[in-house]
């Protein structure tokens, strides 16, 4: 009856689990909602509670179970955003539908919505339903269609498996693919079913293959391109990777090219600083001399001009006058 705790069907139908399951969940909820007959319904194995929450809103009175506390509690926690009237209508509770005594026995309509799937005894899953049905009451069964290699299904379910299961309790009323899951309206009726395999029947299932068929063409057709385009990405990073190798070597050239051109600065600078250096001591050299020359002058400025202002330094300058006057005749 249950189902595994990771099943995230209220997410799938509101979108968060991608466009396309949103679109094909949406798909099958609705074609489950839409065959409910009557006021009073049970959903077993109810998980996080959407179908119970949209035929809450309508107004019917519905019993969710599942035997997973996490599935209900996702339950009880999305009803809880649900006007009043539609809080009041549904309930959820953790139940173990093959061993609680407390579950009603006069249901209009009983949802196995992905439940047989991950049952070991469907036989007897199906003589307990049936007990909790009102005398041709509903029942409405969906499962995966073909192939679904699920950790705790315990079978493969295509028509024939399904019907010999569900024929011997109930009235077949109609079978239905809806791309990856089959679904089956059923009667709580003495009446004994017509033959399974009608054209009509093998029609449906013809499509219903048709549809599944292709459905994964197309996701191998999308899985491909995404592979070719893998493809050709891992090429253009392979190729990068070798010219990647000479753009490396010529940077490499670039870099040595520009440091033997810092290093030829460098050295020149060093040499002009070098130049400006002795530039400099010899000016401060010659800055000396004439610094000396000045001091020179000024003490002889000085001492010229202390004889001037004395009596005998008077004298002394006029002797020095008279001889190099006399001494310049003589030269005549």
């Amino acid at each position: 009856m249950s189902k595994n705790i990771i099943d995230r069907v209220n997410e799938a139908y509101y979108g968060a689990l991608g466009t396309d399951f949103s679109k094909k969940t949406r798909e099958r909820i609705n074609w489950i909602v839409t065959r409910v007959t009557g006021n009073k319904v049970l959903d077993i194995g109810c998980s996080q509670g959407i179908n119970a929450i949209l035929l809450g809103r309508e107004g019917k009175k519905v019993d969710g179970i599942d035997i997973s506390r996490e599935s209900i509690d996702y339950a009880i926690k999305e009803l809880g955003k649900e006007h009043p009237s539609v809080q009041a209508s549904v309930t959820f509770k953790v139940s173990n539908f093959m061993t609680d005594d407390e579950i009603e026995k006069d249901y209009d309509t009983i949802l196995l919505t992905e439940v047989l799937e991950h049952i070991s005894d469907p036989e007897a899953f199906l003589k307990k339903t049936l007990a909790h049905l009102k005398p041709g009451g509903r029942l409405i069964v969906t499962v995966p269609f073909g192939i679904n290699d699920f950790i705790d299904h315990k079978r493969t379910y295509y028509y024939s498996l399904l019907a010999e299961q569900i024929g011997p309790h109930f009235k077949i009323e109609s079978f239905d693919y809806l791309g990856r899951w089959s679904g089956v309206v059923c009667t709580a009726s003495p009446e004994e079913n017509l033959p399974f395999y009608t054209k009509e029947n093998l029609q449906k299932l013809e499509q219903g293959f048709y549809a599944l068929e292709r459905d994964y063409m197309q996701r191998i057709g999308t899985l491909a391109g995404q592979t070719a385009k893998q493809e050709k990405e891992l090429k253009e990073l392979r190729q990068p990777k070798e010219s990647g190798d000479t753009l490396y070597e010529q940077l490499k050239a670039q870099i040595a090219k520009q440091e033997e051109y810092i290093r030829q600065l460098q050295i020149e600078t060093v040499e002009l600083l070098n130049r400006e250096e002795d530039a400099l001591k010899a000016a401060l050299a010659a800055v000396n001399k004439i610094e000396d020359a000045n001091r020179k002058a000024s003490y002889i400025e000085h001492r010229y001009n202390v004889l001037k202002k004395s009596r005998f330094g008077r004298v002394q300058l006029k002797y020095w006058a008279l001889k190099k006057k006399l001494a310049g005749r003589g030269k005549k």
